[in-house]
């Protein structure tokens, strides 16, 4: 069967949030930077689970630090370091097998490009949002991409799947089943094995769409 899988990069591919990453290593010197990192962590979990717009959640993520051109570069090359484990041999037996691995993220591809280069994705097989810049200083992203709001991944899906038998959708959050429920792709698979969002798992279950928890069982749901 001629089939397109696309899997989610932040908690799924990566046992991180990327942009999280980012942010809390800017927080460090943070005069409050507990109360910072724990607004952080309330707003990826109202963007995943969809009690908070997509767009909304990741302007406030960026607001409450002040990124650097300089550390996106450094939190890009710690991220090759966070693939979660099992991913590198599933990406190429699945590619051996013949089918075709997209990359679709809310994250930004300035700091995802190189990990995900480490997995074999190329530029045209990555899609995800990206920066915008006032000098070296990140100043907010491209509302162009729609990525940046929910229902993005549903568009992507539809530009891309066209040719496809089937389409299949990999990730943890709500983003990602939306792509399911709006009907870009014709599987979804929650994967709880970085995070688990009750929202997605009642989604999954209720739906009839599957949900593993570990790199194996997907590997198995994959077959």
């Amino acid at each position: 069967m001629n089939r397109l899988i696309a899997f989610d990069v932040d908690s799924t591919l990566l046992r991180v949030e990327s942009l999280d990453l980012a942010v809390e290593h800017a927080l460090q010197s943070h005069p409050d930077r507990d109360a910072a990192q724990a607004r952080l962590h309330e707003l990826t979990q109202a963007g995943m689970t969809g009690t908070l717009a997509l767009r909304d959640s990741l302007l406030t993520r960026i607001g409450i630090a002040d990124l650097s051109r300089d550390l996106v570069g450094d939190i890009a090359e710690t991220l090759r370091r966070q693939i979660t484990p099992g991913f590198k041999p599933l990406l190429k037996a699945l590619r051996d097998d013949g089918d075709e691995l997209h990359a679709i993220s809310g994250g930004f591809v300035d700091l995802l490009e190189p990990v995900l280069g480490d997995l074999g994705f190329g530029p045209a097989h990555v899609h995800a949002n990206r920066f915008s810049f006032d000098g070296d200083r990140v100043t907010g992203l491209d509302v162009d991409i729609p990525l940046s709001r929910n229902g993005g991944k549903t568009d992507v899906l539809n530009l891309i799947g066209g040719q496809f038998e089937q389409v299949i959708m990999v990730g943890d959050g709500m983003t990602d089943f939306e792509a399911y429920e709006g009907g870009a792709a014709d599987r979804f698979i929650g994967f709880g094995a970085i995070a688990q969002r009750e929202v997605v798992l009642a989604a999954a279950e209720h739906s009839g769409a599957e949900y593993v928890r570990t790199v194996d069982a997907l590997a198995r749901a994959l077959r």
